[in-house]
């Protein structure tokens, strides 16, 4: 979905993370809030079915995301979805809780993309947003306990820095980068780069 339709303004222009596919469940659009929230590339996730990238379940851990997708059949079918609170796979592994609206743009004649707008959710205050780990967790991995590396991508990042800037400096892919990054909101239980840019100095992390 490249180029300035409407559909494509509309998706660049909100600030929740978002992205679209089509009625294969191919993604097709990645904006840069999504990116924040899922810690992969557009480059990464265009081209990906939706569910194979982001494992979609619903709260109680049946799988959602799939490719008889419900959501996708009815919103397609111009049935009227509800909102609903589904976990997504971040890069970093874990299990993101969002309440995702579902809505359907028009890109012209026969030309229809279904778009998902992803909300953080807040289960309590200072819990934004809900995450829990599925893959193997290293001694260190907890809340507030940052290690070296990522006290030095804190500090870069704190200095105005992009993510490349950073890889370059660090030597390290932009993957990383952005691993790394998840870590840090995740331990310091912030869901924004500034976030957790504030907190840090305030804690005396940079």
């Amino acid at each position: 979905m490249s180029g300035k339709t409407s559909a494509s303004q509309a998706l660049f222009s909100t600030g929740e993370p978002a992205y679209a596919v089509d009625d294969s469940g191919v993604i097709v659009s990645w904006n840069a809030a999504a990116e924040q929230a899922f810690g992969y590339a557009e480059k990464q996730a265009v081209g990906q079915h939706c569910w194979g990238l982001l494992a979609g379940q619903d709260l109680f851990g049946n799988q959602y995301c799939c490719k008889g997708c419900p959501l996708r059949e009815m919103a397609f079918s111009h049935k009227s979805v509800k909102s609903n609170e589904l976990f997504f796979k971040t890069a970093s592994n874990e299990l993101q809780k969002f309440s995702v609206t579902t809505l359907v743009l028009h890109d012209g004649p026969g030309k229809e993309f279904l778009v998902h707008l992803c909300r953080p959710v807040c289960d309590a205050p200072g819990a934004c947003a809900t995450m829990f780990f599925t893959g193997p967790r290293s001694a260190n991995y907890k809340r507030g306990t940052l290690t070296a590396r990522e006290q030095e991508v804190l500090k870069l990042l704190s200095e105005g820095k992009s993510t490349q800037e950073v890889a370059a400096d660090m030597c390290v892919s932009a993957s990383t980068v952005r691993n790394h990054t998840q870590h840090i909101l995740y331990k310091l239980n912030v869901h924004s780069r500034f976030a957790a840019i504030n907190l840090g100095q305030k804690l005396g992390l940079i």
